[in-house]
């Protein structure tokens, strides 16, 4: 029995060791905003620079030198789906997803008598920290006639985890607006913050980054990583 309890009593010494290591490379290090581009040789670009993908029917604005990111399109769970990929290292930067749906009758306004042409359109950006995959999503009613387009509302817009495992999101925060400031409108912009938080042990201390990491403990000597992410997009019809 003793050796047991001295077992564990060294388990849980070599944790905290571990967690005090990481904290300290924290202070040692420039806090980054963005982790899924630390380490890549893509740079953000100001944003009167930046580029404009389309992803099926909407298009958004990559922040990125698109010289030096590897852009790939696939369809996955109903989406159509653009992953971006520094070009040098090869590491996943974000990922941006778009799926239109039809809608019924009594989902659309009344002025909107013509039910062929409307339609649900829910987007999401992705990021990656470690395990832990999250989107930041938006649903938007759009009404289209031949080539002509515009959003009539924002319906929502909300956090979602994108990967199992055991973490959560806390404290989701997330808003979108008109761009024009009313509707009918072609653009709109979404922004949120929420917060990761993970169990800490041997095998998970590592898989948050380390900036912008802290670590909460409870009674019963249990440890949290928590970090702080945030995710904003544009996007429009044109």
């Amino acid at each position: 029995m003793k050796k047991i309890i001295y077992f564990l009593i060294l388990i849980a010494l070599a944790l905290l060791i571990v967690i005090a290591y990481d904290l300290a490379a924290v202070h040692s290090q420039k806090t980054s905003t963005d982790v899924n581009t630390e380490n890549t040789l893509a740079k953000k670009v100001n944003t009167t620079n930046e580029n404009k993908i389309k992803l099926k029917d909407v298009y958004t604005n990559l922040p990125y030198d698109i010289s030096q990111v590897n852009i790939s399109r696939i369809e996955a769970d109903g989406f159509s789906r653009v992953e971006v990929f520094d070009k040098n290292t090869g590491k996943f930067i974000e990922a941006y997803g778009e799926k239109a749906e039809t809608v019924s009758k009594s989902d659309i306004l009344d002025k909107l008598n013509d039910i062929s042409k409307i339609s649900k359109l829910t987007i999401y950006k992705e990021r990656i920290d470690g395990s832990a995959v999250t989107r930041l999503y938006t649903v938007l009613t759009v009404y289209s006639d031949g080539s002509f387009r515009q959003i009539e509302s924002i319906d929502k817009a909300y956090w979602e985890k994108a990967s199992d495992g055991d973490w959560k999101l806390e404290n989701p925060h997330a808003s979108a607006i008109s761009t024009i400031g009313s509707f009918p409108t072609t653009e709109i912009e979404t922004s949120g913050t929420t917060t990761i938080k993970m169990k800490a042990t041997l095998f998970t201390v590592g898989l948050l980054d380390s900036s912008a990491r802290s670590v909460l403990s409870i009674p019963g000597s249990t440890y949290y990583l928590r970090k702080i992410v945030e995710l904003g997009y544009r996007y429009s019809l044109y």
